[in-house]
């Protein structure tokens, strides 16, 4: 186990193991989750390339996506 320390500034210096395996660099932007009074969890925020594909495509043309939206409503 590892253990890093708060600096004056509060900040903290994460491993570059820790760096590797979670695949961070300067920039990243990551998520703190706070599982316990005691404990966080953090995870690297989701970029846009990693969302990418996620979302099914919609019609271009609006009047066909209400048409295909109310359909669905009936």
């Amino acid at each position: 186990m590892k253990t890093i320390t708060l600096s004056s500034k509060n900040q903290v210096v994460i491993p570059s193991a820790v760096r590797a395996k979670l695949n961070i660099g300067s920039g990243d932007r990551l998520i703190v989750a706070r599982m316990t009074d005691t404990e966080v969890v953090l995870k690297k925020a989701p970029t846009f390339h990693d969302l990418l594909g996620t979302v099914t495509p919609q019609p271009v043309d609006a009047v066909v996506r209400i048409r295909k939206l109310r359909d669905e409503w009936h």
